[in-house]
């Protein structure tokens, strides 16, 4: 086994601030946010999502970095270090192996979205793009995705740029590449977003994306909201766990969990405003997939200088979301196995990069293979989004609010220096125990759905 003790820190707090806001900044925040928001009444929703973002996302966020800080573990290492002396120990621990496990199959299948991203920066930059209208589009992707042989180009590419930068480990690799990526997503963002600004559309798509339309809100866009603001931050795929494991015993969890939450906020709405000026005025629109993207920002970026900057901040994103997902299943292989980070990272890229390609190849030669509608990558996607990351934020959350000795948490939290007051920790301590643990039943429920069987049950003769 490699030795706890030789695997390093982050740098600096601000440095992990920065990677850990380039990991939980997804296609998401680019596409489905700013969906979401045209869909069930822009301000309102936003309200609710930012409730959700506080009183679900901040607790468990600065839960999963309080008991990973300091441990140099990977994530059933961290549980087990907790839950040593509490009832069903083994129970706990599995969930840790549950949450690398999402993080596996969570990356498998976003594999096929990343070269899709790859291929369209390239594409983006080089003017190779069909915009001419939204059924154009549509097919120039739809003929690209069943191209398996050029997705297989862009596939290994993919998984060699990932794999390289882990196998580097944290200080060599990780940090500095993350460092790169937001510095760089953070430019293209800036240019769009100033060019957004100096748009005519500018004042007509702030007022679409945050005007208060609670009649627009429904239901299903209260459980969006919510199952919006867990995912965005990566609760339920061990990305946390992973890169909290790199702090320093002593760090301020809270302040640095509301730092990610709020430049996470800012980011989306940034987007979703970007996007309606763009996107909105266009003809196109996005919808619920993400293959939307691919379809309606050809259209809406036609022969614009802003297209190229676009498609290379969709790779960007892609790139740092999938170091995140990486890095905890490397650690697993590392820690269980006794191999070297380099060893251990090239087993683990190559297991990942079969089971992409399978998932890459079901939209091509293997598209006629499915079940019950879905091919692999949409298993995939649903075994992850819908099921295993819903449970694994509310398994850890019940260990924490729950079953965790307070006294043993306190203790805990009194090392993390202006946070040591007993208000603190009776606040963050008692919206682990109710408010989140009623959220993420809720993002369970609604996952596997629960709003849609109350719909039919509920609909009138």
């Amino acid at each position: 086994m490699v030795a706890y003790a030789q695997r390093p820190e982050w740098s600096s707090s601000p440095r992990f601030v920065i990677a850990m806001i380039a990991a939980v900044v997804s296609l998401s925040n680019l596409w489905r946010l700013p969906y979401l928001l045209s869909e069930y009444g822009s301000g309102a929703f936003l309200l609710v999502y930012v409730a959700a973002l506080l009183s679900m996302g901040l607790p468990l966020l600065s839960g999963q970095l309080l008991m990973a800080r300091g441990t140099r573990m990977d994530v059933p290492g961290v549980i087990a270090s907790w839950t040593r002396n509490a009832p069903h120990s083994r129970v706990w621990i599995w969930s840790g192996y549950l949450a690398v496990f999402g993080a596996a199959l969570l990356l498998a299948a976003y594999s096929v979205v990343a070269c899709w991203s790859l291929a369209y920066s390239l594409r983006g930059v080089t003017d190779m793009l069909d915009g001419s209208s939204v059924q154009a589009a549509s097919a120039q992707f739809v003929a690209f995705a069943r191209d398996s042989e050029r997705g297989f180009g862009w596939l290994l590419l993919f998984f060699c740029l990932i794999t390289a930068t882990a196998a580097r480990g944290l200080r060599r690799g990780v940090e500095p590449v993350m460092r790169t990526l937001a510095f760089c997503m953070l430019m293209a963002l800036t240019a769009l977003m100033v060019s957004a600004l100096l748009d005519a559309r500018a004042g007509a798509a702030f007022r679409e994306v945050f005007a208060l339309d609670f009649a627009a809100l429904s239901w299903r866009g209260v459980f969006e909201a919510l199952y919006q603001a867990f995912f965005t931050l990566s609760l339920g795929s061990g990305v946390v766990v992973a890169f909290g494991s790199y702090l320093p015993a002593q760090a301020p969890v809270v302040r640095l969990s509301l730092i990610v939450l709020v430049i996470d906020l800012l980011v989306s709405l940034a987007c979703a405003f970007m996007l309606s000026v763009f996107v909105g005025g266009s003809g196109a629109s996005l919808d619920v997939g993400v293959q939307s993207l691919f379809e309606a920002l050809p259209v809406a970026f036609e022969n614009s200088w802003q297209a190229p900057i676009m498609f290379v901040l969709i790779a960007l994103v892609s790139l740092s979301t999938a170091i995140g997902l990486f890095e905890p299943v490397v650690q697993l292989v590392q820690q269980r196995s006794g191999y070297s980070r380099l060893r251990s990272t090239l087993y683990a890229g190559v297991g990942l990069a079969l089971l992409g390609l399978v998932a890459l190849l079901s939209f091509g030669i293997l598209h006629r293979l499915t079940v019950l509608g879905y091919n692999l990558f949409g298993w995939l996607m649903l075994a992850t989004a819908q099921l295993i990351g819903p449970l694994t934020g509310l398994l850890l959350c019940v260990l924490m609010g729950r079953v965790l000795a307070r006294k043993r948490l306190v203790n805990a939290w009194q090392h993390s220096g202006e946070y040591g007051r007993a208000t603190g920790f009776a606040i963050w301590h008692a919206l682990l125990r109710y408010p989140t643990r009623i959220v993420l039943l809720l993002v369970l429920a609604y996952a596997m759905g629960g709003l849609r069987l109350i719909e039919m049950v509920w609909q009138p003769g």
